[in-house]
């Protein structure tokens, strides 16, 4: 990873901010499962193996 790469990671606030750039508004087999997991993050779930 790359500096740059290394800082936003650390300075992002939500899950939405880590996902930026060109691959941002493609389409993930996660889509249907996103509000979901983004309820669980809400609840205190930030462990991406749990979720």
């Amino acid at each position: 990873m790359t500096v740059n790469t290394i800082l936003r990671f650390s300075r992002a606030t939500t899950p939405e901010e880590l996902s930026t750039g060109q691959w941002q508004s493609r389409a993930t087999k996660l889509d249907g499962y996103k509000p979901y997991l983004d309820q669980r993050w809400q609840d205190g779930c930030t462990n991406a193996w749990k979720l």
